[in-house]
């Protein structure tokens, strides 16, 4: 699991809509890599369970994600 800041709803007044920060999942955060310019992941850092457990984008949940 990464916190990922991504790109979002571009058209906000609020950077926190524009580019949120979320947790992905190791393969999202990989498949994201793969686009390579049409990538949405801007940042990405250390896990941080303060912004959720479990994928913004495919649900796997970090449990889930160790077990594999």
């Amino acid at each position: 699991m990464k916190t990922c800041t991504v790109f979002g709803d571009m058209q906000s007044d609020r950077a926190a809509e524009q580019y949120p920060t979320v947790t992905l999942c190791n393969d999202c955060v990989e498949q994201d890599s793969l686009a390579k310019e049409d990538g949405q992941i801007v940042s990405q850092g250390a896990y941080d369970e303060s912004f959720g457990d479990s994928c913004e984008w495919c649900g796997t949940t970090a449990e889930e994600e160790a077990a594999m």
